[in-house]
């Protein structure tokens, strides 16, 4: 869901997106958890050149 919203819904800004699966994260995995999502999701914008707000 979170590289669909990236992707495809530019008005959201990156930092939101990034944060709102980090809070899920939280809520549904380990601790460890948010390190993997964020860094994923850092590391697809990085690649995909995505420089939204």
């Amino acid at each position: 869901m979170s590289l669909c919203e990236l992707f495809y819904f530019y008005e959201i800004p990156k930092k939101v997106t990034i944060n709102e699966y980090i809070e899920i994260s939280k809520i549904f995995s380990t601790d460890k958890s948010k390190n993997f999502i964020n860094g994923i999701l850092d590391k697809v914008c990085k690649i995909k050149n995505i420089n939204k707000n």
